[in-house]
């Protein structure tokens, strides 16, 4: 039995390495890439939150505690938090899995098939703290099955 469930999901991505920094703005095949993505989660029912959505795919120039904020209150808000991971870690990544993790939230981690797991990443996923998910979303990651 399958249970589908609509959830108001936190989407984490990094775009530190994927912005022109001269116009601040994220290159138009990642947010296209983001954009697919966020858009499958919407079809399966979930609320999605994503900041580079938020800041209309360019890097905002707000006061990186506020930015901070937002996120806090997000997540907080969010009952699970999809992160797109590659085997280059993402500070601010990192460090809204684990604010999700320390709030008990449900984490999926997200990566293509031909990248591996960072080594914290697989740790969290084998301590059983996190779902491991292989591009491309095919399924609703969030389906819980009995």
């Amino acid at each position: 039995m399958v249970f589908l469930v609509s959830m108001r999901i936190f989407v984490a991505a990094s775009y530190s390495t994927q912005v022109n920094y001269e116009t601040g703005e994220v290159f138009p095949e990642y947010r296209g890439w983001l954009e697919d993505n966020l858009e499958k989660l919407e079809k399966f029912g979930h609320t999605v939150f994503c900041a580079l959505r938020a800041d209309n795919y360019k890097i905002n120039d707000a006061d990186p505690a506020k930015a901070f904020s937002l996120d806090e209150t997000e997540i907080t808000a969010a009952e699970g938090i999809l992160a797109f991971v590659t085997d280059k870690v993402s500070a601010g990544v990192q460090t809204e899995i684990g604010m999700a993790i320390a709030q008990k939230k449900s984490v999926v981690l997200a990566h293509t098939e031909d990248t591996e797991l960072a080594y914290f990443n697989r740790a969290i996923v084998l301590a059983g703290q996190a779902r491991e998910l292989i591009m491309p979303i095919v399924v609703d990651p969030f389906v819980t099955k009995s």
